[in-house]
């Protein structure tokens, strides 16, 4: 099991946590979710051999809510080559 960390692009209202709540519950391997308003982010409680980000966001985009791109780590151009990639 992992946590997945997600920023939501705007604000999160109640209705749209409590539809989003649902859509990412009813994915198998997800486990526990929760929101935070500031800054709106969500963490999701996942089986990383199930469930991916990708559907997680999907879910999120049903609900009306967009989640911020996840950085590359090599995005300033640099690696300290501790991931191996």
């Amino acid at each position: 099991m992992k946590t997945e960390t997600l920023t939501i692009l705007g604000t999160v209202n109640a209705e749209a946590t409590e539809r989003a709540s649902a859509s990412l519950k009813a994915i198998p391997g997800v486990h526990d979710v929760s929101f935070l308003d500031a800054p709106a982010r969500l963490f999701a409680h996942i089986d990383d051999k199930t469930t991916t980000r990708a559907q997680l966001v999907s879910a999120l985009a049903e609900a009306g809510m967009l989640v911020e791109e996840k950085p590359s780590p090599h995005a300033n151009g640099s690696c300290c080559g501790g991931c191996g990639s």
